[in-house]
């Protein structure tokens, strides 16, 4: 995969939502490339750790874009809803948007992985992004290295979208010159949320600058 390096801002914030509907699976036939990624995120991983970084690594089950290409996000939240925790580094600060509409992916992972991503993000400040990419067809794969830079943390996001599913996301990110990663557990009582101020590395090759 690709591998895109420039640096970016991360907040967090522990707010709850509720859940999103898919009306089919975007990973249909792709599960063999999928399962690559994974194996990808394991090895990369693995190299954080053996030079002294704490790498989690999370394998989410659903990935929804946030607004749908059929509506607007249907929860009553804000975007900046919650706790921020502001970024040391660059331009993102707390989030201070005048729009209460969430721009960014739907993350769902595993009730432990959530638990230890908490444990994680709670006490830190994450101020760095990469993400290896390739496009497979019309679908997008990403893995986001979201770093803690000044205490070697590193928390790795794969991510999966079908870009048709993505135009109005990707179109809103590239205007705001943001994009967030909503990570949550089935439980729908929790998130975490990481803010990327250089959207493109997470949106499709046509959206690039």
């Amino acid at each position: 995969m690709d591998d895109g390096r420039p640096d970016s801002d991360s907040n967090i914030e522990t707010v709850t939502e509720n859940m999103s509907d898919s009306t089919d699976d975007p990973m249909t036939g792709h599960n063999g490339r999928w399962e690559a990624v994974i194996d990808d995120m394991s090895a990369t991983a693995t190299e954080y750790r053996d030079a002294g970084w704490e790498a989690l690594e999370l394998h989410p089950g659903d990935i929804f874009p946030i607004p749908p290409v059929d509506g607007a996000d249907q929860t009553g939240l804000s975007s900046s809803d919650g706790v921020n925790n502001t970024s040391t580094k660059g331009s993102i600060a707390q989030d201070s948007s005048k729009s209460h509409s969430r721009v960014g992916l739907d993350v769902i992972i595993p009730d432990n992985e959530f638990t230890q991503l908490i444990e994680i993000a709670s006490a830190r400040t994450f101020d760095e992004c990469e993400a290896f990419r390739a496009e497979v067809g019309s679908i997008l794969f990403v893995i986001a290295g979201i770093k803690a830079s000044t205490t070697d943390v590193v928390v790795f996001v794969p991510l999966y979208y079908r870009a048709n599913d993505a135009q109005r996301m990707a179109q809103r990110a590239v205007a705001r010159g943001e994009i967030k990663l909503f990570v949550r557990p089935l439980s729908d009582d929790r998130q975490v949320v990481f803010s990327q101020s250089t959207p493109e590395l997470l949106l499709p090759s046509e959206f690039a600058r």
